[in-house]
């Protein structure tokens, strides 16, 4: 039962960081959705991806994907590149670039405040027991 309930809070834990990230995202000028953050952060850590690459990483339909990638090609933050094959590569434009760091820089200072009374060691084994967490949360 104590794994049930460690669990439920580690979800609530993820869930509350993620709203206040997104809440504090807002006061940018770019106001990116939660959604449009998650796709223009898988272009910039896949340069050249397709939008089929992210509808499979992110286990979405692909008509799904294509009107969230629509929406970013419309307000100037992502574009379509020259490419071999079925498929352009997706790239940010500068206006995209300037978002995803506006939004990044916004996010990390809620992790920096969330953990600013931690000590140096603290902050290094909840950076590994993240990453192990989120390897092992990776898709097959």
């Amino acid at each position: 039962m104590a794994r049930d309930t460690d669990t439920a809070e580690i979800l609530g834990a993820l869930i509350l960081i993620s709203r206040r990230g997104v809440a504090d995202a807002r006061t940018t000028g770019t106001a990116l959705s939660m959604t449009a953050q998650s796709i223009i952060g898988y272009i910039v850590d896949n340069p050249g991806c397709r939008s089929a690459d992210i509808a499979r990483d992110f286990r979405l339909n692909r008509s799904t994907l294509s009107r969230q990638i629509g929406d970013l090609l419309g307000a100037g933050l992502v574009r379509e590149a020259a490419g071999p094959g079925r498929g352009r590569p997706l790239e940010l434009t500068p206006a995209g670039e300037r978002a995803y760091r506006e939004t990044i820089a916004v996010l990390t200072g809620v992790v920096a405040e969330a953990i600013h009374e931690w000590t140096d060691a603290e902050v290094d084994r909840f950076a590994r027991d993240l990453v192990r967490f989120t390897v092992g949360a990776a898709p097959a």
